[in-house]
């Protein structure tokens, strides 16, 4: 199964990151791929949480329900969808680490879906990552 992984560090504290950055209402503002999101999505994640996602991925759109299936606030979510036969699993891990910085992991593993998918998920999961650094630093307090 393919997996994009990205990860960046920010002058932040791991809680406000945290909330900030599982709050899917922001997902919009920094995912290249998701149009629109629906359910629950104004607070931090919690389990059992259902975000409908509208997304367009290499000119295909889609739709698709992600469920909270792992939380551990500040460290860790799990969230999971099925779109057909495909199955897709997102992980985000946080660590504190020297100087009150936070480092943010994202993994997204994804069936094999052809190259061109493929490479589209990992450019736009490349890209949002990069965004939503960006985002933390404008939007969280130091």
């Amino acid at each position: 199964m393919p997996r994009a992984s990205h990860h960046f560090v920010v002058d932040r504290p791991i809680g406000p990151v945290f909330d900030f950055v599982t709050t899917a209402r922001y997902w919009p503002r920094w995912h290249p791929a998701t149009v629109e999101v629906e359910g629950d999505i104004d607070q931090p994640a919690r389990d059992g949480d259902r975000i409908t996602e509208h997304v367009n991925i290499a000119g295909i759109t889609g739709t698709g329900t992600w469920t909270v299936v792992e939380c551990d606030p500040p460290h860790s979510l799990a969230l999971e969808t099925d779109l057909g036969a495909a199955h897709l699993r997102i992980c985000y891990r946080l660590d504190a680490v020297a100087d009150g910085r936070t480092r943010f992991q994202r993994d997204l593993d994804f069936p094999e879906l052809g190259p061109q998918i493929g490479a589209a998920m990992e450019e736009q999961s490349a890209a949002g990552v990069a965004n939503l650094a960006r985002l933390v630093e404008k939007e969280v307090a130091p």
